[in-house]
């Protein structure tokens, strides 16, 4: 199990910056990070995690990250969150997976994110056609 740590993150400039998300909090099965760099804390941008075995009607594992990204401006001279976008990625997984099954999912989802096709409908907005 690993220790939970700060995390580094690109961000998706044209030059990337690192952003630190740090640890906020952490109960053993769900993990909160912060990138405390905005300037007041509604701003922050955060990552959380959560691993839950399977459960009453649940068989699978459930492995899950949220994204919260808000946009801090300063309105009236005053600094406040004009709008945020987010995203949740859920991985369910069988308990009689094997590694590679779990490592071949993964890879599946990062390069899904990575291609250069679903780049462009996240960027555009636009679904396929």
């Amino acid at each position: 199990m690993p220790a939970i740590a700060a995390l580094v993150i690109n961000d998706g400039q044209g030059s990337p910056v690192a952003h630190t998300f740090s640890p906020v909090t952490t109960d053993g099965s769900m993990a909160k990070y912060a990138d405390r760099s905005p300037t007041i804390p509604s701003g922050f941008r955060t990552i959380s995690l959560e691993v839950l075995p399977p459960s009453g009607n649940r068989t699978v594992h459930k492995w899950q990250a949220g994204f919260s990204d808000p946009v801090v401006a300063t309105v009236n001279s005053v600094d406040q969150v004009v709008r945020y976008s987010s995203a949740q990625v859920t991985l369910n997984i069988h308990p009689d997976s094997t590694l590679q099954e779990r490592k071949d999912l993964l890879a599946y989802v990062a390069n899904y994110l990575a291609n250069a096709t679903v780049k462009t409908s996240v960027e555009n907005i636009e679904p396929f056609y």
